[in-house]
């Protein structure tokens, strides 16, 4: 007579794993990291559409003089088809400014010199007969030294605007650097001066108007020491964004705005 295997199980025995449950787990590990990820994503989303609908919001409610601070002037958009008149008023050291700007510019200055700093005013307002002076003579400069003067305008283009299509001329711009190093390079970043300024300026109402990387959206080189005063609901919003001037408008202004943008 045949013996027949006994058919319960070792009590003993460990519980047979199925072959595919370290597959189910890493799977529901993988499901998991996506949701978040998703998630995520979603808020990000939100927070944006979120802060885009506040700012429509306040640009509704904004009073035309106030969008002035937006005027945009660049290689695309100059000064003469904005029709923009500066109310000038006298700042430290004997510059002018745009009564908007001055006393923010004032305060942020005094602020930044709280703070152990030596910043200085190299340039404000210049009328566009002095824009006409700074880039012929720049161009001259490097035709001296061997530029075509095709090939000089050109190069000098990327760093100062031409006459009629700088902000300078709208009495909204400041070059601020330290006094103890007053060199419009691409070292004036390294300064304390305009270290402050860059993590600081927004509170007061400027940007820092060409920041580094930004040369196809703005028309020009990295200038760590020029500043443009836009206002502080528009510098904060910038500044949260990371972005320029250019791109603000073109992201949340429409019909209703008193901006040009125009790049052709």
């Amino acid at each position: 007579m045949k013996t027949m295997p006994d058919s319960k199980a070792d009590p003993a025995a460990p519980p047979a794993v199925p072959a595919e449950s370290g597959e189910g787990f890493s799977s529901s590990r993988d499901t998991g990291r996506t949701s978040a990820t998703l998630r995520a994503a979603a808020l990000l989303v939100l927070l944006v559409l979120v802060l885009f609908a506040a700012v429509r919001f306040h640009m509704w409610q904004t009073p035309p003089e106030m969008k002035q601070q937006l005027v945009l002037v660049n290689p695309w958009n100059p000064v003469s088809e904005i029709a923009y008149t500066p109310k000038l008023t006298e700042i430290e050291g004997g510059f002018l400014a745009d009564k908007m700007c001055a006393e923010a510019a004032g305060r942020m200055l005094a602020d930044c010199r709280a703070a152990g700093c030596r910043p200085m005013i190299l340039s404000a307002y210049r009328s566009v007969d002095d824009q006409l002076v700074l880039y012929d003579e720049e161009v001259q400069r490097l035709v001296d030294r061997g530029f075509s003067p095709e090939l000089a305008e050109e190069e000098v283009s990327r760093k100062i605007a031409a006459p009629g299509r700088s902000e300078h001329e709208l009495g909204l711009a400041l070059d601020l650097v330290d006094e103890d190093f007053t060199e419009t390079s691409d070292r004036q970043a390294q300064t304390d001066t305009s270290r402050w300024l860059s993590e600081n300026a927004w509170r007061y109402g400027f940007i820092q108007r060409y920041p580094e990387g930004s040369e196809e959206e703005t028309g020009y080189a990295w200038h760590p020491w020029h500043y443009r005063y836009v206002g502080e609901g528009a510098a904060g919003n910038m500044h949260s964004l990371g972005i320029t001037l250019e791109e603000y408008i073109l992201m949340f202004y429409s019909e209703e705005a008193s901006v040009v943008y125009d790049k052709t």
